[in-house]
């Protein structure tokens, strides 16, 4: 069923950095216009912290010569007008307007606002949590870049039609009357936030859980059939399939459907994805296969005729030999293509020819074949790239390297190299002229890598 006359606009912005604002505008239940910006964050609040550039990829080096958050806020409302906000932890993304907004002096008429993550609990209880990627996946949304502000923006706007709709609402005033899930409205000098008005106990709706829950291949399957085995993903829309039907299709042949693509996957259905202008897109499941693939994971892609076919015992489509264990090659999982060119050209910021990042699913490979001397030396030469003083955001000392390194070191029960390299990071830091209190995350692990280290020490000492 259609949804009416819904008109709203789903927003993402990265709180503390307000380095980047998303919106995608919804009507008629169709997104009609996206929109993405940069922006210098301003005065006090342009502190780009290394955890947070690590998420979102975005430098001070991208933003330097961007409009500044003055300019973007009044592009952003302009396109809003007297619209409805609707956004995932919509308290994260409101705060930060707030928060940057103050920081300028500015004001703005009082904005109407949503959160589907507030949406998502009441509607889909079962989830094991209700983060953006959980949600969206669970809805069939394909989310594809998450932490980029427009694609966060995007899945946002679609989880909110898609959750209106399985409520049997037209638009967003009778979602919100059905539900007793009231707006929030916000200044920049007070808010209030969106809330669960129904007392009520749980709504005629929550079934709809179980619309989304994964169905487990059929006892009954026929185990000749070419799908029996398999473990499938779906990414895309399917035209006259709906995502659920054919899970159900798939599972009564004896197939394994998932929502995400892991190492398990087989076979990798691309349904039609297009943006707002109707230009095709890539999925995040899609580049995550072609990975996988190139670096020897038995995986092929089916269209959505080829699945059709299958579906109607078609024999001539191939598929995977499930008796044939894929090989998978670490290093061929190595990619940078996503990282900007003058990064990914920077000498200073490449390990073996690529840049530094493109090595986190390599160790992470590595470590599952319990290749431990290989991944500690390539997650060595990553820490040296990325604590390297040029390379630092803002003076700031990276530490998840050297955490990583820290936990192969364990894993060999080698508590002197753990201790070792963890006392290196915080001597450099403090060097740098950084606290490091205890209970930052590498001071915790020290703590419990020395005590390991005199019990095992301890432990080998020979009797008198």
């Amino acid at each position: 069923s259609s949804i009416g006359t819904i008109s709203a606009t789903a927003l993402h912005h990265y709180p503390g950095l307000n380095c980047a604002i998303g919106l995608s505008v919804v009507t008629g239940g169709q997104i009609t216009a996206t929109y993405s910006w940069l922006c210098r964050p301003p005065s006090g609040l342009d502190r780009f912290d290394p955890g947070n550039t690590l998420i979102h990829g975005i430098t001070a080096r991208d933003v330097a010569g961007q409009p500044t958050f003055r300019q973007r806020l009044g592009n952003m409302l302009d396109v809003v007008g007297d619209l409805p906000l609707i956004a995932h932890n919509a308290a994260f993304d409101i705060g930060a307007l707030r928060e940057a907004s103050a920081a300028e002096s500015l004001s703005w008429p009082p904005l109407t606002y949503g959160c589907t993550l507030l949406w998502s609990r009441r509607q889909l209880p079962g989830l094991v949590n209700h983060k953006l990627p959980t949600v969206a996946a669970a809805l069939g949304v394909d989310l594809l870049r998450h932490h980029d502000a427009s694609a966060d923006a995007t899945a946002a706007a679609q989880i909110a039609v898609e959750l209106i709709r399985r409520a049997g609402a037209s638009s967003l005033d009778t979602y919100t009357n059905a539900t007793g899930m009231m707006l929030g409205r916000a200044r920049v000098e007070e808010v209030r936030p969106p809330r669960d008005t129904s007392t009520t106990g749980a709504p005629t709706w929550v079934s709809i859980a179980t619309a989304s829950a994964l169905p487990p291949p059929s006892p009954d399957a026929d185990p000749d059939h070419r799908l029996f085995g398999q473990t499938v993903v779906i990414t895309g829309t399917l035209g006259h399939l709906s995502r659920e039907e054919a899970w159900s299709q798939l599972a009564k042949y004896g197939a394994r459907v998932n929502k995400t693509v892991t190492r398990r996957t087989s076979i990798l259905v691309v349904g039609d994805w297009v943006d707002a202008a109707g230009r095709p897109q890539i999925t995040e499941k899609q580049l995550h296969a072609r990975r996988l693939r190139a670096a020897g994971q038995l995986l092929v892609f089916l269209d959505r005729y080829e699945l059709d076919a299958m579906l109607a015992g078609d024999r001539t489509v191939i598929v995977p030999d499930l008796t044939t264990p894929s090989v998978i090659d670490a290093y061929a999982l190595a990619d940078d293509s996503v990282i900007n060119s003058a990064d990914r050209s920077d000498p200073r910021q490449q390990v073996r020819g690529l840049h530094y990042t493109a090595w986190r699913e390599t160790v992470v490979q590595l470590k599952r074949d319990r290749r431990y001397d290989e991944a500690l030396q390539l997650i060595l030469e990553c820490a040296d790239v990325a604590e390297h003083p040029d390379n630092r955001t803002d003076g700031m000392l990276p530490w998840g390297w050297t955490e990583n390194a820290a936990i192969v070191y364990r894993k060999q029960k080698d508590y002197a190299g753990e201790v070792a390299v963890l006392e290196r990071w915080i001597n450099t830091a403090r060097t740098g002229g950084h606290h490091v209190d205890a209970h930052h995350p590498i001071a915790l692990r020290l703590s419990k890598a020395r005590a390991l280290s005199t019990k095992s020490q301890q432990s080998h000492k020979q009797p008198n």
